[in-house]
């Protein structure tokens, strides 16, 4: 959750917030307030998300919650790499709506998972080794989506990024994202259960 699937997952996320605003600008023709507006969607799917995942989290716990988002998480990039000028803006409201909801719901589970089995004596070092690799998957998201897009503009041998760039850039994250989620079937079953029961001791929820 912290340096494997779950940084993997969070570098794979990391590069939409990147690569969604200079598509809309440079592959749609948006303004800059337009593709903020269409990002402001994004991360409002991010925001509705927040109030549901607990209670998702205790009817299906970790495991199940965080394979199954994670195919909704590729498929949702899969979905904005497909974009182009002619998709009616309803669908790519929706589209971008549903993608900031995987992304808060994979976010909360990893890093909830986190702290599942470590001992009181260690999470102020777990809680840092958490922080430092959150704010690196964060770095490695902008680095992985500027090198992406070099790749397939370079690949197309022109000097000027094209909605092209950007689409292979998306896919590139699903990809990633997808081997992410493949990893995570090496989960146990019972992961995390504790937390998902949302009891501690004595049966009193936390």
């Amino acid at each position: 959750s912290t340096l494997t699937a779950g940084l993997a997952a969070r570098i794979a996320i990391s590069m939409t917030p990147f690569l969604l605003p200079l598509l809309f600008q440079i592959g749609f023709g948006a303004t800059p307030f337009e593709a903020g507006i269409m990002l402001l969607i994004y991360m409002a799917g991010n925001l509705a998300m927040k109030s549901a995942t607990t209670p998702i989290l205790h009817r299906f716990g970790f495991r199940d919650v965080i394979r199954w988002n994670g195919v909704l998480c590729v498929a949702s990039l899969v979905g904005c790499a497909m974009f182009t000028p002619r998709i009616p803006r309803p669908v790519v409201y929706a589209v971008l709506f549903i993608a900031g909801m995987t992304r808060s719901m994979n976010f909360t589970c990893m890093a909830t998972l986190a702290f599942a089995d470590v001992p009181a004596s260690m999470r102020a070092s777990a809680t840092t080794l958490s922080a430092m690799a959150q704010q690196a998957s964060n770095a490695f998201g902008v680095a992985a989506a500027a090198l992406a897009l070099g790749f397939f503009q370079a690949a197309r041998g022109d000097d000027r990024l094209a909605l092209g760039d950007f689409q292979g850039a998306l896919l590139a994250s699903a990809v990633l994202m997808a081997v992410a989620i493949a990893w995570t079937w090496r989960m146990p079953a019972d992961a995390g259960e504790q937390l998902s029961r949302g009891t501690g001791r004595g049966g009193t929820r936390t």
